[in-house]
C-alpha cells in the first residue's frame, strides 16, 4: 500500500467525494509537505511521476475550478484531532497581501492548541480593509455550532475588532471575550462623555497590570476593563464581558494566530507565493493547507513530548513544534523506501485512533 493510499483511506472517512478526488487531495497534501510550497507548478512536478507534468497541472486546475468542498468537514476533521475534554480559546484576525493589483484579504478564526492556532473557519474578503460584523458573525456562529459554548473558553482579538455592535453581538451570544481596545475609547454614563479608558490607568504604576473592579460603559456596552501603561505613554487595555481576571492570560494566546500565519507563509508553505486570486480557489487552498499544517503540527507535538525540543536562553524553543514536525515528515516522505515503517506510524496521527 503506497503513501497516497494510506492517507486516502483516512481522508475517505471524512470527505464525501469519489476516490479520484480523494486521491488527488491526498497526493496534493503529501506533495505540499514534500516541496514546502503552494506553487502549483512545483506541486505538479512532484504529485505523480508516472504522469506528465502538464497532465498533473491540468488535474490540479480542474480540482480548484470544479470541486465543491464542504468546509464544515475540514473544521470537524480539525476538532477530531484535538483533546475532547478541553475548553478552547478562539482567535480572530486577518492576514492580507497584494498579488499585482489584487488584494488577498483573509478573515481567519482559529482554535488555540499548544503554541499555535489551527484554522477552524475562514472567509475571503472582497475588499482591502477590515471585516464587517456580518462577516465575523458568520465564522463565530459556525464555531459555536461546531463546538458548543461549553467547549469555548473565550474569544480573543486585537483592537481592529473593537466596536459597539460587535461587543453587543458577543454579549447576546453569551460568548466570553477579551478584546484589546483603543486607549482613547470613551467611557460614558447616561449618554454623557466622562473620560477615556487611558485616564483609568493614568496614576497606576508603570507596567503594573490591574483589573478594575466594576464594569464601565464602553462602546455602548457594560464591560470589565483591565490593562496597564508604560513609562513611554503606551497603553495596553482589554475589554471583557466576563471573568476579567482571565483577560490577560487568555489574550496572550492571541499571538498564536500570528504564529499560524507565519507557518502558512514564510516559515512553512509560502502561502503568499500563490498566484491564485479567485476567492473560491484560495478558500479551497486554505483547506488543503490546514490538513498539511495540522499533520505537521501533531507530529511536532509527538516529537516535543518524546524528546523535548531544546530551549534558547530566552526560554523559547530553538525550533518551533510545527517546523520540527514538518521537517521530520519531509525527511520520511523523501525516503519512503527506507522509512516506510516511520511513515506508517506518522500517518496514524490523522487517524483519530
Amino acid at each position: 500500500m503506497n503513501r497516497i493510499t494510506k492517507l486516502q483511506n483516512i481522508l475517505q472517512q471524512h470527505f464525501r467525494c469519489n476516490k479520484a478526488r480523494i486521491k488527488l487531495i491526498s497526493s496534493f497534501i503529501v506533495s505540499l509537505i514534500r516541496v514546502k510550497t503552494i506553487k502549483l507548478t512545483d506541486i505538479s512536478l512532484d504529485i505523480n511521476h508516472r504522469v506528465k507534468n502538464c497532465s498533473n497541472y491540468r488535474r490540479i486546475q480542474r480540482f480548484f475550478s470544479e470541486f465543491v468542498m464542504d468546509y464544515d468537514v475540514i473544521s470537524r476533521f480539525v476538532i477530531t484531532q484535538l483533546p475532547k475534554d478541553k475548553k478552547y480559546i478562539l482567535t480572530l484576525d486577518r492576514t492580507n497581501w497584494q498579488f499585482g493589483k489584487k488584494d488577498i484579504n483573509i478573515l481567519m478564526l482559529g482554535i488555540v492548541y499548544r503554541d499555535t492556532s489551527i484554522p477552524l473557519y475562514w472567509k475571503l474578503l472582497n475588499k482591502r480593509g477590515n471585516s464587517s460584523i456580518e462577516e465575523r458573525k458568520e465564522l463565530v456562529e459556525k464555531a459555536i455550532n461546531l463546538l458548543g459554548l461549553q467547549r469555548i473558553k473565550s474569544l480573543v482579538a486585537d483592537r481592529e475588532f473593537a466596536s459597539a455592535k460587535w461587543f453587543k453581538y458577543l454579549i447576546e451570544s453569551k460568548l466570553e471575550f477579551h478584546i484589546r481596545i483603543r486607549k482613547d475609547a470613551v467611557i460614558t454614563k447616561y449618554k454623557s462623555p466622562i473620560k477615556t479608558v487611558r485616564s483609568l490607568f493614568k496614576y497606576t504604576k508603570a507596567y503594573s497590570y490591574i483589573v478594575l473592579p466594576y464594569k464601565k460603559m464602553v462602546y455602548n456596552n457594560e464591560l470589565y476593563i483591565s490593562g496597564r501603561r508604560t513609562n513611554k505613554g503606551e497603553y495596553f487595555i482589554l475589554a471583557s464581558n466576563n471573568n476579567p481576571g482571565d483577560a490577560l492570560g487568555d489574550y496572550k494566546q492571541r499571538w498564536t494566530i500570528e504564529n499560524l500565519f507565519g507557518y502558512l507563509k514564510t516559515k512553512g508553505f509560502d502561502f503568499e507565493k500563490t498566484h491564485m486570486t479567485d476567492p473560491i480557489k484560495i478558500k479551497k487552498l486554505i483547506a488543503l493547507l490546514t490538513i498539511a499544517f495540522l499533520w505537521s503540527y501533531l507530529v511536532g507535538i509527538w516529537i516535543d513530548d518524546s524528546i523535548k525540543i531544546k530551549l534558547k536562553i530566552n526560554g523559547r524553543k530553538e525550533i518551533s513544534i510545527f517546523r520540527k514536525g514538518l521537517d521530520y515528515l519531509r525527511s520520511v516522505i523523501f525516503d519512503l523506501n527506507l522509512k516506510s515503517k516511520e511513515f506508517n506510524f506518522l500517518i496514524k496521527f490523522l487517524s483519530c485512533t
